[in-house]
């Protein structure tokens, strides 16, 4: 059975997913639910590759970040930490590690932390930097 993560258990503004070596998803918290949408029939049948199908549909480039996961997947010891954009417009920040136990590779955690307003405020400035190299001494007319 699932365990959903309590507050108690994690104080965080990420969504966290843990999956076994099998795929199944054995953890995960409230952020990550919300974040992603996923339907209580894929959190009760633990199936991680629904999951994904599910987060498919709603990111942007959807190969990508497929064949990402993919990789993580044949390439248990790697990590990854990367942005995600999503096609209502958010972004998400996405870190994912090997979970080790007794030098075995058990499973791996996701985690996901929405960026968009950072991303928003990245590009006011750069936009603010070039109307500072703007001359001040140029007309419109």
């Amino acid at each position: 059975m699932i365990r959903l993560l309590s507050k108690g258990q994690v104080q965080t503004i990420a969504g966290i997913l843990i999956v076994d070596s099998n795929r199944r998803m054995v953890s995960l918290n409230r952020k990550f639910i919300d974040m992603w949408d996923v339907p209580q029939q894929i959190i009760v049948s633990q199936n991680e590759e629904k999951a994904l199908e599910l987060a498919s549909l709603l990111v942007e480039d959807a190969n990508s970040f497929l064949n990402s996961v993919a990789k993580l997947y044949i390439h248990t010891e790697l990590e990854i930490y990367d942005t995600i954009k999503l096609k209502d417009g958010r972004m998400f920040e996405r870190h994912s590690r090997p979970q080790w136990l007794e030098n075995k590779n058990v499973g791996r955690i996701w985690r996901f932390r929405e960026i968009t307003e950072c991303n928003c405020s990245l590009e006011v400035t750069a936009i603010e930097k070039k109307l500072l190299l703007f001359p001040a001494n140029y007309q419109v007319k």
